[in-house]
């Protein structure tokens, strides 16, 4: 478990935290790819909205697995976040017409298996992602 600045310039240490333990849990390049772009939008996310900006607090980023997942837990002390309240991207009108961004929460659930957002005691938000880890041959 790591505990970073929330500022953009932190989300390279916190990918790279993530990569390298993704990584070991036996992801390929593909893969390893969508596990980081799914904790860059989330950290982006945790910066912009649940801080409000940058500096205003931290990310603390924990993985974990076991033999059949790969866990990757982000914990912030801002706004509660409740994804209920994000409405569903639009991917099929021309890009010129489209609302500007709105995609963080999708790209978070097209990398991972499974993502939950649970408030935490007081203040801010628990982001637990999971992705299932591949098979053996």
């Amino acid at each position: 478990m790591a505990t970073y600045p929330a500022t953009f310039a932190s989300l390279a240490s916190i990918c790279s935290q993530v990569r390298q333990a993704a990584s070991v849990a036996g992801f390929d390049d593909k893969a390893l790819y969508e596990i980081e772009l799914a904790v860059d939008e989330a950290c982006a996310n945790i910066i912009e909205h649940s801080y409000g900006a940058e500096g205003m607090g931290d990310i603390r980023c924990e993985c974990s697995e076991t033999r059949d997942k790969f866990t990757i837990e982000l914990t912030d002390t801002g706004c509660c976040f409740d994804p209920a309240d994000v409405p569903e991207p639009d991917l099929t009108s021309p890009v010129g017409k489209r609302h500007e961004g709105g995609l963080g929460l999708f790209f978070m659930r097209q990398g991972m298996d499974d993502v939950h957002f649970e408030p935490c005691d007081g203040s801010g938000t628990r982001l637990t992602m999971t992705r299932n880890k591949p098979k053996k041959s």
